[in-house]
């Protein structure tokens, strides 16, 4: 009777098992690999695009000063790289580089406070109004080059007609024809100086829209010119999930933003939360220049790693 108890118990044990194996394979993976103070988490560098002009060297060496941000404070290795780490570092061009490396060629240089916010919507209305006349300009340039263009190609279609235009009248056509195509460069110029206002107008949309979401800002959403090129501006960000943990850097503008962005994900990967303190790692903007841990982010680590003080 004692043997059949014993069968059932373990027949249960094994179908709970087995239903909930992912959960518990997922918490078990979550405890082995991020329990940050007990064993170090493995890293390595999983995509790399390298438009961003940046060597995979230059990469790793950032991602280990953002990783010492974290290990000088308490004397301890909480990341270590190797080739098959769990833990995916990509770096990931798209268009939120796209439109700081556009502003940056302007001589645009974006803070993230409010000041950087007033500065870039100044520019954004000046650009805009530029556009609204060039395009003006162009739309009715377009439009009477197409009137002529009409009529030279009926009167092209006329004289062929008739087995070919007097010379006189073949002359004057030459005439137009060369008009006509020195027009058409002056109007394909103009079209190109459009497009070149439209990527940079579009630059400063993707950039204000980020400030006004991350300043919680009471104004509405800024439209580009044509297709959208995203929704959100996010410099980097943390994912766990389905056996996997990744970082991804999406946009950063010199090499210390770089550093904190990195040093801010890493933080998400030892567990930690955002801290309301605007000089902090883990702050949610990457606005400050601080490259060290303030108090908060030490009292959030050592709570974390149960260090006591």
């Amino acid at each position: 009777m004692k043997s059949i108890k014993t069968i059932v118990i373990i027949v249960i044990l094994g179908a709970f098992a087995y239903a909930f194996q992912q959960p518990i394979k997922d918490i078990l993976t979550s405890y082995f690999i991020y329990a940050p103070c007990e064993k170090p988490i493995t890293y390595t560098i999983g995509s790399f695009d390298d438009r961003f002009s940046l060597s995979r060297e230059v990469f790793l060496s950032a991602i280990e000063e953002a990783e010492a941000i974290w290990e000088k404070p308490i004397g301890k290795e909480l990341f270590t790289y190797e080739e098959l780490g769990k833990l995916k570092v990509n770096l990931i061009y798209d268009y939120r580089q796209q439109a700081t490396n556009k502003l940056e060629s302007l001589g645009i240089v974006v803070k993230g406070d409010r000041a950087s916010y007033d500065e870039l919507k100044a520019k954004y209305g000046a650009l805009r109004a530029e556009y609204t006349q060039a395009k003006t300009d162009y739309d009715t340039r377009a439009a009477s080059f197409t009137e002529k263009k009409d009529a030279y190609d009926q009167a092209v279609q006329y004289w062929n007609k008739k087995g070919g235009a007097p010379k006189k009248e073949y002359e004057q056509l030459q005439e137009e024809k060369t008009a006509l195509q020195a027009e058409l460069a002056e109007i394909q110029k103009l079209e190109m100086n459009l497009h070149e206002d439209v990527e940079n107008i579009n630059s400063l949309v993707v950039v204000l829209n980020r400030l006004v979401a991350s300043l919680n800002l009471s104004v509405e959403k800024y439209n580009e010119i044509g297709a959208s090129r995203g929704e959100e501006f996010t410099e980097g960000d943390y994912q766990e999930g389905g056996g996997k943990q990744e970082i991804n850097i999406y946009e950063f503008s010199n090499r210390d933003k770089l550093v904190r962005v990195l040093a801010h994900e890493f933080g998400h990967a030892l567990g930690l939360q955002h801290i309301e303190n605007p000089q902090a790692i883990m702050y949610r903007l990457n606005t400050s220049t601080n490259e060290k841990l303030t108090d908060d982010d030490r009292k959030e680590l050592k709570a974390r790693c149960a260090i006591k003080e």
